[in-house]
């Protein structure tokens, strides 16, 4: 029977495959017959994971911290000693034995007998010591050769789809290594940062389908629509003949926006637009240059240290990248942004281990980070500095909400050329320099700001974020987070007026900026430099190329007036007709 599932779309087109489930569980067990020389090597398997999970026990057993409850401790215990109880150990052997199945089958039939020999307990206590028993045969079940999860093994699949409850933006970095042709997620809000990485791969992806995790079978065929949000779980042969219709359709209107790459951006009324892209890795930069971006706007640092999950990267580590960045994009400008660690964004091994508060997102992250992590921070701007050396870097800090802060940042930089001076080692003395708007009081008090900055961009995720109280993180709340709220827009309009007046060149990277609705609005704002996912400069370079300015301002000028929120997607569906 087939099931429909809504969610999020995050583009990239449709894909047609079988489920790969990321988290596996005793219940997702399936049955393979073994030959009776096969059987050797599966017990060999088992007792492995008898291994591996007491070794895993016996780590977790030994880091338990002073403080942490006696409990704890004895919980530990109690499940190591129940590996060496028959039941445990030996029971499943049989199975295999009699059965001629594979381990993983075997351990299910054990977890239910088990079960139902609980369950005809009277006494209560011991009814519910069936949980710490199936979470010791959920441990080994996971630590059986083949089901560890780990990017390098699951990275050889072809044309699966990937099925997970979550996944973390770091994830994302080692699934544009993959094969696999799209994902779904049970969680996760538009403006998740999951999401906005997400929305670059350029692959049928959605998130926030619930259930689906539960609903899904390994191996299962699925249709996963990342344009409407649809995944499709075990489609009839009408759907299925329908969505590789429409697959095929979206793949030619693919191959015909291509046609415009090399076109320069310039509006119908002849204004020139440039166009950026935002990236997280250096092997970004080839979908860049594909598509004609006239330089990168924005280099999320933050994931070189997100890539690098056993250590924080050397200066000379940083250099590198920074400096094959600058080679790679020849004459056209790159900007990094220093570190945005924190909230959802923190390496495997804990950085600096502040982001314990409250509410993370108003506390030590962005450039607030890096000035309390003095080292940290001058490792940093030394290897962009070296880079500098190489070709039009750009240096970027994160988060500004006062101009206090903003110059801790620059004199950190004046502190990094000194050194390097010291060192006579070369770098750009006249490195431009660059803020975030993305913290309400920076965007109302921009003025404070322009003399220190050669050029601002306007991070609209965490600007809408800030502005409205609205966690973008929390699908609770997802649906007050809204562009077109009128606080949104009129910010907006002030910080590109404001640059604008200045002579200070301004630009949008936040999702806004990529998203082809807004792109029309955003030119009658006077906005000219647009930075967004490469899989997005085509998209928006056809919009420029179809609109003249002239003609739109008007119903921008309407839309910018406009109070009532409950009136603007009217507002935009006009315009964007126009």
């Amino acid at each position: 029977m087939s099931i429909m599932i809504h969610g999020i779309g995050l583009g990239g087109g449709i894909a047609i495959g079988n489920a790969y489930i990321l988290d596996k569980y005793l219940d997702d067990a399936t049955l393979h017959f073994l030959e009776e020389d096969e059987l050797p090597d599966e017990i060999s398997r088992f007792e492995d994971a008898i291994y591996k999970t007491r070794l895993e026990l016996e780590r977790l057993r030994g880091d338990i911290p002073f403080d942490a409850p006696a409990e704890l401790g004895a919980f530990l215990s109690l499940s190591i000693m129940m590996l060496n109880d028959s039941q445990i150990s030996q029971a499943p052997i049989k199975i295999i034995k009699e059965e001629f199945c594979n381990a993983e089958w075997a351990l299910k039939l054990q977890a239910d007998r088990l079960s139902d020999q609980f369950a005809e307990m009277e006494d209560q206590y011991l009814k519910e010591r069936k949980y710490d028993v199936i979470q010791v045969l959920e441990r080994i079940f996971k630590n059986l050769d083949g089901n560890q999860f780990n990017w390098d093994s699951v990275g050889k699949i072809e044309y699966g789809i990937l099925v997970t409850h979550d996944l973390s933006p770091a994830d994302l970095i080692h699934f544009k290594n993959s094969n696999f042709s799209g994902f779904v997620t049970e969680v996760g809000s538009l403006t998740s940062h999951t999401a906005i990485v997400g929305r670059n791969l350029d692959i049928p992806s959605i998130v926030g389908a619930s259930f689906s995790r539960q609903l899904i079978k390994d191996d299962e065929l699925i249709i996963v629509d990342g344009v409407n949000g649809v995944l499709i779980i075990n489609p009839d042969e009408i759907v299925l003949k329908e969505y590789k219709k429409l697959q095929q359709d979206w793949l030619h209107s693919r191959t015909k926006l291509k046609e415009i790459r090399k076109n320069e951006t310039v509006t119908l009324d002849g204004v020139n637009v440039s166009l950026f892209a935002n990236i997280d890795t250096v092997n970004d930069i080839v979908d860049a240059r594909y598509n004609y971006a006239q330089g990168i706007g924005l280099f999320r640092s933050e994931f070189l240290f997100l890539a690098n999950e056993d250590h924080l990267s050397t200066e000379d580590e940083q250099f590198e990248t920074y400096k094959k960045l600058a080679l790679e994009m020849k004459h056209n400008s790159v900007t990094i942004r220093t570190a945005d660690l924190g909230v959802d964004k923190n390496p495997s091994w804990n950085l600096m281990n502040h982001n314990d508060g409250m509410n993370p997102a108003l506390g030590l992250t962005g450039i607030r980070l890096s000035l309390a992590e003095y080292s940290f921070f001058k490792t940093q701007l030394r290897a962009i500095l070296r880079a500098s050396y190489y070709g039009d870097i750009q240096v970027m800090f994160p988060m500004i909400s006062s101009s206090i802060e903003l110059k801790q940042a620059i004199n950190h930089l004046n502190y990094a050329m000194e050194e390097l001076k010291d060192e006579k080692i070369s770098f750009n003395p006249k490195i431009k320099i660059g803020a975030m708007i993305e913290v309400p009081s920076i965007a109302i008090a921009i003025k404070s700001i322009i003399p220190l900055v050669d050029f601002v961009s306007i991070g609209t995720n965490d600007l809408i974020q800030y502005l409205l109280a609205v966690d973008r993180n929390d699908e609770s709340v997802n649906y007050l987070y809204n562009p077109l709220h009128p606080a949104v827009l009129k910010i907006i309009y002030h910080v590109i007026k404001t640059c604008d007046k200045a002579d200070v060149p301004v630009s949008i990277c936040g999702e806004m900026a990529g998203d082809t609705q807004m792109t029309r609005l955003l030119l009658g704002m006077g906005l000219r430099r647009f930075s967004m996912y490469s899989s997005n400069l085509l998209n928006v370079k056809n919009v420029i190329l179809n609109t003249d300015i002239s003609l739109i301002m008007k119903t921008v000028n309407k839309i910018l007036k406009c109070e009532q929120i409950e009136k603007m997607d009217e507002l935009l569906e006009e315009l964007n007709i126009l």
